[in-house]
């Protein structure tokens, strides 16, 4: 479904849209981390505690989980905000995934889900018995599709930004995948509007809740409009997580 070439340079503009900083009387934050090898900032808004409903956001390929605390610091209401880093370095930032010329939907699909499989150990491991709200923005929209066909039942909401799903990695045989939200905007000349909306399709086919919010002439990029869509549709699902 999604090709190499159709995915370059995914993730490398406009990435200034998560997370959190100041002090919680809870917990101080934000604090760094680690999990099965996973570098993780969490942050505690609005008095927080590990105990609250879990929010991973996921950041794209050039940018990294520190660019998003202050964009995250004013969201409005009581979460664990957990921001992954990317295990390869890229440019000023890191990167999820390889990519390369030529390559295959299968070879994709190969790459993305092994990075998945490397996040996912972090993120259950620090979640612990707890159910996950999943967000992100290019790769790491693409990481939010993969784990909500994944792990339906660990996965709350997924809600991915600016991605797509290798066909590899999309529910088949009518596998149950976790309810999905997607953001896009339709002038998208990184990762193109209709990988989104072919994504949400095909998980629709297969019998899952999926729902496409499409931005009109918005690129590859998260506008004030669509962030605060994605924190309004978060906190709805904040129920679900406990």
């Amino acid at each position: 479904m999604l090709s190499r070439r159709d995915f370059l340079g995914s993730g490398l503009a406009g990435l200034a849209t998560l997370a959190g900083c100041a002090r919680s009387k809870a917990v101080a934050w934000p604090r760094r981390t680690k999990y099965e090898g996973v570098d993780f900032i969490e942050l505690f808004p609005a008095d927080a505690d590990e105990t609250a409903p879990l929010v991973v956001a996921v950041h794209g390929m050039g940018d990294k989980p520190d660019n998003w605390i202050e964009s995250w610091r004013t969201f409005p209401a009581k979460a664990q905000i957990v921001l992954p880093k990317a295990f390869t370095k890229y440019g000023e930032g890191f990167s999820w995934f390889e990519l390369r010329d030529g390559m295959t939907d299968a070879e994709l699909g190969a790459e993305v889900g092994a990075a998945e499989e490397k996040l996912w150990k972090g993120i259950a491991k620090l979640a612990g018995a707890r159910r996950v709200i999943v967000t992100g923005f290019s790769q790491g929209g693409i990481l939010s599709f993969a784990m909500a066909a994944r792990h339906p039942e660990r996965i709350a909401y997924a809600f991915p930004v600016s991605g797509s799903c290798p066909g590899p990695i999309l529910p088949k045989d009518k596998a149950r995948a976790a309810p999905l939200i997607a953001f896009h905007g339709t002038s998208d000349n990184v990762l193109a509007f209709k990988w989104g909306q072919g994504a949400v399709n095909a998980f629709k086919e297969q019998g899952n809740e999926a729902t496409l919010k499409a931005y009109p002439g918005v690129g590859h990029m998260i506008t004030p409009e669509m962030r605060a869509d994605l924190w309004a549709e978060i906190q709805k699902a904040l129920p679900l997580v406990r």
